[in-house]
């Protein structure tokens, strides 16, 4: 897989050790994702039970997908990432997950990027990654694609950074086909963000 691009040279993502020394530096952020990730798990308009599939879009190591696939003991995920390091390293955390979940290679900041992925899905997810495309007509471009891989009646939830603003993400939002599309958690720099699919 071609080297994976950024456009800030922030990550390197193709790089074990910076892959392995950035995950560690995460993990002491969890506790104050908690929060939001079981605000998420919450809006996900399905019950506890429910064998429902899920997509974690620019999953990394898997923290969201794992926080869910707890809360939802039936359900299954789907990681996408573009990075192959990424992959291994929530590959062997999500161990004691097996069978349950599985990643899929791809790069969200190409066009075309959601024909590799087999949907649809109940839900799409995505925690702290869409962002880092950079730019605006991209990230527009990834909520479009979202659009097709989910389940009439599901939705779409994204926990980012709001970089542009909150207001041009809900503009986006609309614009993919999104209903009910609003910020359900606002914490200034970061907020979740998401809409629903009609029922078909």
């Amino acid at each position: 897989m071609p080297k994976i691009p950024d456009p800030w040279d922030h990550h390197d993502w193709d790089s074990r050790s910076y892959v392995s020394q950035w995950a560690e530096r995460q993990d002491g952020r969890e506790a104050e994702r908690a929060e939001v990730f079981r605000l998420m798990a919450k809006l996900l308009p399905y019950d506890r039970e429910a064998p429902i599939k899920i997509l974690d879009a620019g999953a990394g190591y898997g923290a969201l997908a794992q926080f869910l696939l707890d809360y939802f003991p039936n359900a299954t995920a789907l990681c996408q990432d573009g990075s192959e390091e990424m992959a291994e390293l929530g590959r062997k955390r999500m161990k004691h997950l097996e069978g349950r979940v599985e990643y899929v290679l791809c790069d969200f900041s190409k066009r075309g990027w959601s024909r590799k992925i087999k949907g649809p899905f109940e839900a799409v997810v995505s925690a702290i990654a869409i962002h880092n495309v950079r730019s605006p007509d991209t990230i527009r471009a990834i909520y479009g694609e979202t659009f097709s891989l989910v389940k009439a009646g599901g939705c779409f939830l994204n926990f980012d950074r709001m970089t542009p603003s909150l207001k041009e993400q809900l503009k986006w939002l609309r614009e993919a086909g999104y209903e009910n599309v609003k910020s359900f958690w606002d914490g200034g720099k970061r907020a979740l963000v998401g809409g629903f699919k009609k029922e078909a």
